[in-house]
């Protein structure tokens, strides 16, 4: 389970990485529209947030001696159900910078390519249905159910100390 998480953040951290270069990239070489402009900036900023979010997160803890395993079970479960909680965010906030940058290459392209344009659109309609409800939603109900199983524990514990 470890290893599996960790390739996941292996993974993850280098597609934020890619992106980062990408929108970086992009920033320089498509100065003329200003939506591109300030859709690679945001994209830059919130995939650099989330990257470092990536390097920074704390690693699991051993538990103590004095720790029934009960409880640090409980301990893992709330930490999982925090990360879920704040997943919901992170895909919000990266939807915007994403259609901002869609938009504004949709209107450098219509001129040369309207059928191009027209993919754009329908891929910042596709990111707004995506990263911003279908990603929410599943890491919401991510989270509701690891607080189940948070509250099945609890009643476990209450039980067993009567």
């Amino acid at each position: 389970m470890q290893a599996k998480r960790r390739r996941g953040a292996i993974l993850m951290g280098a597609c934020l990485a890619a992106f980062v270069a990408c929108y970086a990239l992009a920033l320089f070489y498509t100065q003329d529209n200003t939506l591109t402009r300030i859709g690679s900036i945001l994209s830059v900023f919130v995939c650099g947030f989330w990257l470092v979010h990536i390097v920074v997160q704390r690693v699991r803890a051993v538990p103590d001696p004095e720790t029934d395993s009960v409880r640090f079970y409980r301990a893992e479960l709330v930490r999982l159900r925090d990360s879920q909680r704040g997943m919901v965010w992170r895909f919000v906030l990266l939807a915007p910078p994403f259609i901002l940058w869609d938009i504004g290459f949709a209107q450098i392209i219509a001129k040369a390519s309207p059928l191009l344009a027209w993919f754009l659109w329908f891929d910042g309609a596709f990111l707004v249905a995506i990263l911003g409800v279908v990603a929410p939603l599943k890491f919401h109900r991510k989270a509701r159910k690891v607080q189940s199983r948070i509250d099945a524990v609890d009643a476990a514990i209450r039980g067993n100390e009567l």
